[in-house]
């Protein structure tokens, strides 16, 4: 029999993004002092997502997508109000503050890089783009084969949605032929 991850599932037209997108949504990426891959365990992604709700109670915006993967995250996100730098901050801080907690470390420790990226997403294209590329990473840095194997990301909840068939993301995404972000 073959192998159902030879199928290729193409991307979703471009169309099926359209509900989801406004101009001036978010995409954020951070990452872990040194690369150190302090996001891997459960214990510590849990943490992080529930700073994320913290802050999202207080600040209202919608995160769209996400993915942890052991040393970084990318988030696509909304705001109703206030700015995306502010939920950076707030987040980077607590969690900095409340990781050391966790592992019954007295005091402060450095968690995340200095550096930070932050951009606007002002068109589809990007936003599909963006939206695909959170639900590769994972695949892409070779931590699972399929998408839906990493449970740190909000991928299921878009093969609910029907955004995505299941099989999506088995192989590169066309749409992200070519494209690489980094952190500035």
């Amino acid at each position: 029999m073959d192998d159902p991850r030879q199928a290729i599932i193409p991307d979703p037209p471009l169309a099926a993004y359209r509900p989801y997108f406004q101009p001036g949504t978010a995409f954020l990426t951070w990452a872990t002092v040194a690369g150190e891959p302090i996001l891997a365990p459960a214990t510590t992604a849990h943490l992080l997502r529930s700073v994320l709700r913290e802050v999202q109670e207080e600040l209202r915006f919608t995160m769209l997508a996400w993915v942890i993967l052991p040393d970084h995250l990318h988030l696509l996100l909304r705001m109703e109000a206030g700015e995306p730098r502010e939920v950076a901050r707030r987040v980077r801080f607590r969690f900095q503050r409340t990781y050391p907690e966790l592992l019954g470390i007295p005091g402060q420790m450095v968690v995340w890089d200095s550096r930070q990226g932050l951009e606007s997403v002002s068109e589809l294209a990007e936003f599909a783009a963006r939206l695909d590329y959170i639900h590769a990473d994972p695949v892409a840095h070779g931590l699972v084969d399929q998408p839906e194997a990493w449970r740190q990301s909000s991928y299921g909840a878009w093969v609910e949605r029907g955004l995505y068939k299941l099989g999506w993301g088995w192989r590169p995404p066309q749409r992200l032929a070519g494209k690489r972000w980094e952190i500035r």
